[in-house]
């Protein structure tokens, strides 16, 4: 399917919303993730400990991976005209994490999250929001190859 020219844009200049605040953007989406699905903090070895809470944003390990997170997708949104190499890049990053027990209905639950976060969060609107849909679609069978492997 791909995205048109129309909804790289978009999604672009959105990213570029989210990289004015980026910690913060970050931490708020973690902090919905992890509230939704408490029992993942264990897959944070560095801040499980921590618990999921209010504390946990002033957590300097979780603030550490939230920013790892999103700089990384800010990396994908930058490949998004070559959806060959984004998908390459997160194929890569499931190789790093499968081992640990992660699985793609971790990555699957944190992405579902993202359109919605962002049209609340970030100025997304509606076709903002849906081309972040398309892109996740469109990136999701390079994760899941990789998991089958």
């Amino acid at each position: 399917m791909g995205l048109t020219t129309a909804q790289r844009a978009a999604i672009q200049n959105n990213w570029a919303t989210v990289n004015s605040n980026m910690q913060e953007f970050a931490d708020s989406l973690f902090m919905r993730y992890l509230s939704a699905n408490p029992g993942d903090i264990q897959f944070f070895p560095k801040f499980a400990s921590a618990g999921v809470g209010a504390q946990l944003r002033s957590n300097e390990a979780f603030q550490e991976q939230t920013l790892t997170v999103f700089k990384f997708l800010g990396e994908i949104v930058a490949k998004l005209n070559d959806l060959e190499a984004a998908g390459k890049m997160l194929n890569e990053r499931v190789v790093t994490h499968k081992p640990r027990g992660i699985t793609m209905a971790q990555f699957e639950r944190l992405l579902d999250l993202l359109p919605r976060f962002l049209q609340e969060n970030a100025g997304a609107n509606g076709p903002c929001a849906d081309a972040w849909r398309v892109a996740i679609a469109n990136l999701m069978p390079f994760m899941r190859d990789a998991f089958a492997k």
